[in-house]
C-alpha cells in the first residue's frame, strides 16, 4: 500500500494547481463574469463534485 501512497504524492506535486486555478478564472472571464476567489472556488467544487469522477472515469476507459 504504500507505493499506492508514493504515487499519490507524487502524482499530486505533478498536477498543477495553478493551471487549473488560470483556467477557471479565464472561463469566468469569458463569459463576462468578473472573477471572485468565491465564484472560482464555486466552479471548482461544482467540477470535483459533478464532473471530475466521470471524466477522470472516460478517460481510463478510452486509453486503456
Amino acid at each position: 500500500m504504500a507505493k499506492v501512497e508514493e504515487m499519490v504524492e507524487e502524482l499530486a506535486d505533478w498536477i498543477e494547481a495553478d493551471v487549473i486555478a488560470e483556467h477557471i478564472c479565464d472561463e469566468l472571464k469569458e463569459q463576462g463574469i468578473n472573477p471572485t476567489l468565491e465564484d472560482a472556488k464555486t466552479v471548482w467544487l461544482d467540477v470535483l463534485e459533478n464532473e471530475l469522477c466521470e471524466a477522470i472515469r472516460s478517460s481510463i476507459r478510452a486509453k486503456f
